[in-house]
């Protein structure tokens, strides 16, 4: 299965995870690579996806006052890289640099560049950040041949933090709740609860349905699974979250959710 989300390197005095402003990245907080001196690597993702990382990093340096580096991982085809110093400079780039425009929907598309141009943009937005990047590492990184590696995609935002001038990450730090297992697995992932309930929206807002059209009417399991998923994600991270509860109303809704023909549970995570 090919992976489709985004990295986001910041450095804060609290987890990303509970930082407000890094929400624009998307909420679906999978890992949290902490990587010392306050330095943190999030994977995450959201509902719509690909978030607009022009208007997510300005929210993030406005909220915190530090700079961020963005990347979308578009399976193992490309990356859409954004990065924001504190002080409003920005770049925006393609991974393979050989390869734009791009046909992918990138937020914002970034324009046409050279391997020597990016490699000078990454070394720039580390040295604002107070990092002492390794130019050659970042120039083997731009000018490397991607699609000779399998899973590059994924795996270069992590080997793109040693040429940063970042620790190589670690294990991710350990979470609350296993989104594999019941009854989570039901409400977050493709095939969800919340999923679905996100889907039945944008199928009556495209419509503009007063009856909702083939789904009917809002349901009000489907508002309360859609909360459901985000309090679940905001909850894996915090080691005082009240699991019980979650667990409590994830039952509930389950248990509706039998009742609704064209509500479908799965039993797996996707």
């Amino acid at each position: 299965m090919g992976f489709f989300g985004t990295f986001v390197l910041a450095r804060s005095d609290r987890l990303l995870t509970d930082e407000d402003a890094a929400l624009g990245f998307g909420y679906q907080h999978e890992h949290l690579y902490e990587l010392g001196a306050g330095w943190q690597l999030l994977e995450t993702r959201g509902d719509v996806d690909p978030q607009d990382f022009a208007a997510a990093s300005e929210r993030y340096v406005a909220g915190t006052g530090g700079g961020v580096l963005a990347a979308y991982v578009n399976d193992g085809d490309c990356i859409g890289v954004y990065g924001r110093t504190p002080d409003g400079w920005t770049t925006s780039f393609h991974l393979p640099v050989d390869e734009a425009p791009c046909s992918y929907r990138h937020r914002p598309q970034p324009a046409g560049r050279t391997r020597e141009a990016v490699g000078a943009d990454l070394e720039q937005w580390a040295r604002a950040a107070g990092l002492t990047p390794v130019p050659e590492q970042i120039r083997a990184i731009a000018a490397y041949d991607y699609r000779s590696n399998s899973g590059w995609g994924y795996l270069l935002p992590l080997e793109l933090l040693p040429a940063l001038g970042l620790p190589e990450a670690a294990e991710p730090s350990p979470t609350l709740i296993d989104l594999e297992q019941p009854p989570w697995c039901s409400i977050v992932g493709s095939s969800g609860l919340a999923h679905q309930a996100f889907g039945r929206r944008t199928y009556r807002d495209s419509r503009d349905a007063p009856d909702g059209g083939y789904f009917g009417p809002e349901r009000e399991w489907e508002r309360a699974v859609i909360a459901l998923e985000a309090d679940i994600w905001a909850a894996r991270h915090r080691p005082d979250a009240d699991t019980t509860t979650l667990r409590e109303r994830a039952e509930r809704l389950l248990e509706t959710c039998r009742n609704d023909d064209k509500a479908v549970i799965y039993r797996w995570r996707s």
